[in-house]
């Protein structure tokens, strides 16, 4: 018995619904409708709005969340968020001290609300809105020159100075014994000193100052403008309240 011509036709446009069912599955689809391959890269920039710890359960296990608010300057597809919209990314832990409130970043979109910060431009003055946090402290980030030859070293002073009135309270604050850093070019990390964890607590008196110093090794180094910043320590009651330095200094051949 022949199949009917109806039978044929509705046959034929199942295999062809089946084929374009299988195509789609090997794509991740983006609103608004906008197919990538796996693999593809999608990258979106923004100002660093502020950044968190967190803690959240992952199979079971409870872990320690380090995320980054963005306000976004372009479109995020993948999480449906608009350009103007601030969004919580999951980052690393170095890439979570190494980011400052005010920095502008180009971050690298990943599944599940993560984010690789491929392009980093230090803010060299904290933004308005993270001022009530730094609670009286006054931190500099001081240099002995403006520019450098390849070869030479650069010698930094760090200033911590607790600027409240002598009727204020005290400051405790948690800074590591050797204080870890990072110089960026044009939005790209040229070099970071080694991570040491070792931290003493430090308590400040109103109108004390501290000082501590370090210095970077200029060789293997290309010329141009860079961006210095310093990671300190934290405020000993919240980790998320991070102390840092940041400075410019240029380097010539």
């Amino acid at each position: 018995m022949k199949p009917y011509r109806a039978d044929l036709i509705k046959a034929s446009s199942m295999a062809i619904g089946l084929v374009m069912v299988i195509t789609l599955l090997g794509h991740y689809v983006i609103p608004p409708y906008v197919f990538v391959t796996p693999g593809y890269s999608v990258y979106v920039a923004g100002i660093v709005d502020h950044k968190k710890i967190g803690q959240g359960y992952s199979d079971g296990v409870l872990r320690r969340w380090y995320t980054v608010s963005v306000r976004l300057f372009d479109d995020d597809p993948i999480n449906e968020i608009k350009s103007g919209e601030t969004l919580a990314y999951i980052v690393t832990k170095a890439e979570w001290e190494m980011v400052e409130w005010g920095d502008t970043v180009k971050i690298r979109l990943l599944p599940d609300l993560k984010a690789e910060i491929v392009e980093l431009f230090p803010s060299l003055k904290l933004p308005e809105w993270r001022g009530p946090f730094l609670r009286g402290l006054r931190i500099e980030l001081l240099v002995d020159k403006a520019t450098y030859r390849i070869g030479e070293k650069a010698n930094f002073t760090v200033r911590i100075t607790n600027v409240q009135e002598e009727t204020s309270w005290n400051w405790t604050i948690t800074l590591f014994k050797t204080f870890q850093f990072w110089a960026f070019q044009d939005g790209k990390k040229i070099f970071s000193s080694p991570n040491y964890s070792e931290t003493q607590d430090i308590v400040l008196q109103p109108g004390q100052e501290l000082k501590s110093s370090f210095e970077w090794e200029l060789v293997n180094v290309p010329k141009g403008v860079y961006y210095v910043r310093v990671y300190l320590g934290y405020f000993t009651d919240n980790q998320e309240n991070t102390l840092t330095g940041t400075t410019m200094i240029g380097i010539e051949a």
